[in-house]
């Protein structure tokens, strides 16, 4: 068996990686959010990271202004451009320095229990704040299948891999492989840990409302909640007033309609669990995840440079924007 090679571009990606990582965090937090937030001042065809977090905003806020989601896009951005730097010290140093973090856990002793009851758990999560700690955490308190989305350079997947191992995780990739894990560690009673936020891609996935627009969502769930009757969790965690150094997790009980029989009632408990949990923080989800690829099975030009002048009349008329507005541009194959 080979091990390929790796190149020079990704050694020296791991190489900034790393000495990112050796920056005192505040200071490198603030530079990350610095820098992210100089990208939403650039002219909006240009400015892409900015340009998809104000439609997304936009879409799930219709009751926002240009200027209000401007605003509040700005805000959003330089908390995601701190979050990737400090990911860079999560993924290259030791983890206990992370856990040291993380201030406050509200609902720990609700999992335990039925942790200790032998029962399969689910837990659900999302692309908020640090998000890459409650995985950290959780991995010293049982055994854990987590799902991930594999990364296309190899360096940087095996360090990432390992870093979110740290603690006594098993990485699964989003794929036919990682299902049949999740299914092994159902029937061993174990946890098994999804980013509920992830839109899939194939269409074999139903629509469910999402911010009140319909949209693919990962059936996945729903199926071991069907099979295996796990208790279901929503893991969620944000930074307080001490900021990066004041990460506070919550574990919550899923809402009693995520077990319902009916697949519809179920996939809609758990977007509107998502959006209650979005909605207490708005400024530290990464709305730069493009969500909104496909609306009723639409693929609109919503996050392409197409949508930049629906946006200037927005701002002029100071506006929101509808998916009316983007269905103007038409639809891509």
């Amino acid at each position: 068996m080979t091990t390929k090679k790796i190149s020079l571009q990704d050694r020296l990606l791991i190489a900034v990686l790393r000495w990112v990582g050796r920056l005192p965090l505040a200071f490198s937090t603030r530079l990350g959010a610095a820098l992210a937030g100089l990208i939403s001042w650039a002219p909006l065809p240009w400015a892409g990271a900015f340009r998809t977090t104000i439609v997304n905003l936009m879409l799930c806020y219709p009751e926002l202004t240009y200027k209000e989601a401007a605003k509040l896009a700005r805000r959003s951005l330089r908390e995601t451009g701190g979050s990737l730097m400090e990911f860079a010290h999560v993924w290259t140093q030791p983890a206990e320095k992370s856990l040291a973090r993380i201030t406050q856990v509200s609902g720990l002793e609700a999992l335990r229990a039925e942790l200790w009851e032998k029962r399969p758990v689910l837990l659900l999560t999302l692309h908020q704040s640090s998000w890459e700690l409650p995985n950290l955490f959780l991995g010293k308190e049982t055994a854990m299948t987590v799902f991930y989305q594999k990364h296309k350079n190899t360096a940087l997947n095996r360090l990432v891999t390992n870093a979110r191992e740290g603690t006594g995780s098993k990485l699964v990739p989003a794929n036919s492989h990682g299902i049949r894990a999740s299914l092994a560690a159902m029937k061993r009673n174990e946890a098994v840990a999804i980013l509920a936020d992830h839109t899939p891609h194939t269409g074999n996935n139903p629509q469910a409302l999402f911010y009140g627009h319909p949209l693919r969502t990962s059936t996945l769930p729903y199926k071991l909640i069907q099979r295996f009757q796990p208790a279901v969790f929503f893991v969620s965690c944000y930074r307080g007033e001490g900021g990066v150094n004041d990460v506070r997790m919550c574990i919550e009980p899923a809402p009693e309609d995520i077990y319902s029989n009916e697949e519809a009632v179920s996939l809609a408990a758990m977007n509107d669990m998502l959006e209650t949990i979005i909605n207490r923080h708005p400024e530290q989800y990464h709305w730069t995840y493009k969500r909104f690829r496909r609306i009723n099975e639409a693929l609109y030009y919503v996050y392409k440079r197409e949508v930049t002048p629906l946006l200037r009349e927005a701002r002029k008329k100071s506006k929101a924007l509808t998916v009316a507005d983007i269905a103007s541009l038409g639809t891509r194959e």
